[in-house]
């Protein structure tokens, strides 16, 4: 089996299209026909079931583009990692960063890495650790920052503690609330809850109230965005409850107010994790120094 019959398989499950693989590839359809027939034959099961739009993989098509996709891969991070060895800096870095993570941490990391690498490429996406662990399995991302639970198969990560985010209420500049300095005051107010972090929203804007036997707090706005979550409370009477970080730059911080309030509420720890059992490459090991020391600067920051 050769390279380019993974290239292949890859392509097809991917577009689900043998033309659409072929014309991305830049080769004639029945060269990818053709490829993937002597894949399967020498397996000896299907890997696609055809149909009328396309072609989907099978059970087995889907293990055998697991395993594929990680050779890929590895082979690609082992170019990198031998042409970066031989003091050639480029080639790509993949992370995956939590909403709240990239505020904090990015732009003081991004910033010392461009210096020093200009022609090194970063990839970064905004996810959670459970969205791209199979990606960190295969070697698609290199590491990931943000919340992290115990997993299963924990054994399988280095996991390395950042620092912890300090949750607060926030609202606007001059909120007829903002004075307030216990929670059973706000038992009236409406909150929006945004999408932040791995656990049930529900349970983290309510857990601090019901630990303290108050109602639930009256959600009637829901996000997928700290931006939009912010942007709402600016501009309405809308609480919410954000890690601290969120009002670092960019955000205008003068647009809002933090509640000084009595109760403490419980911190969510951020991590680095990657596979244990896979050494990155030297401008991954860079990058993910830069987070690190970015994360010093900002825990020293915040005490």
């Amino acid at each position: 089996m050769k390279l380019t019959h993974l290239r292949d398989v890859i392509a097809a499950a991917e577009f689900g299209s043998l033309r659409a693989a072929a014309r991305h590839l830049g080769i004639a359809q029945p060269s990818i026909t053709r490829s993937i027939r002597e894949v399967e034959h020498e397996l000896g099961v299907p890997l696609f079931e055809r149909h009328q739009q396309g072609v989907r993989l099978t059970a087995m098509g889907d293990a055998f583009v697991r395993r594929a996709v990680a050779v890929q891969s590895e082979l690609r991070r082992a170019r990198e990692e031998i042409d970066q060895m031989n003091g050639q800096m480029t080639g790509e870095v993949s992370v995956a960063m939590s909403g709240v993570s990239s505020f904090a941490l990015m732009p003081r990391a991004v910033r010392s890495f461009r210096a020093r690498y200009p022609q090194a490429n970063l990839k970064i996406t905004e996810a959670f650790f459970h969205a791209v662990e199979a990606q960190i399995l295969s070697g698609q991302i290199d590491f990931c920052v943000g919340p992290f639970r115990d997993v299963a198969h924990e054994s399988r990560y280095l996991v390395e503690k950042l620092f912890d985010h300090r949750w607060v209420v926030i609202a606007r500049r001059g909120h007829p609330l903002a004075k307030c300095r216990k929670l059973s005051e706000l038992t009236d107010a409406e909150w929006v809850r945004p999408t932040l972090s791995e656990r049930s929203n529900e349970a983290y804007i309510a857990q601090p109230f019901l630990s303290q036997g108050l109602i639930t707090p009256n959600v009637v706005m829901n996000t997928t965005s700290a931006t939009t979550t912010l942007v709402a409370v600016a501009n309405s009477d809308l609480l919410t409850i954000l890690p601290r970080t969120m009002l670092s730059a960019p955000i205008d911080r003068s647009l809002f107010d933090v509640l000084d309030l009595e109760e403490t509420m419980q911190g969510t720890r951020i991590c680095l994790v990657r596979r244990m059992d896979m050494p990155l490459t030297p401008l991954a090991e860079y990058f993910a120094d830069m987070i690190k020391r970015a994360a010093l600067n900002f825990d020293a920051d915040q005490t």
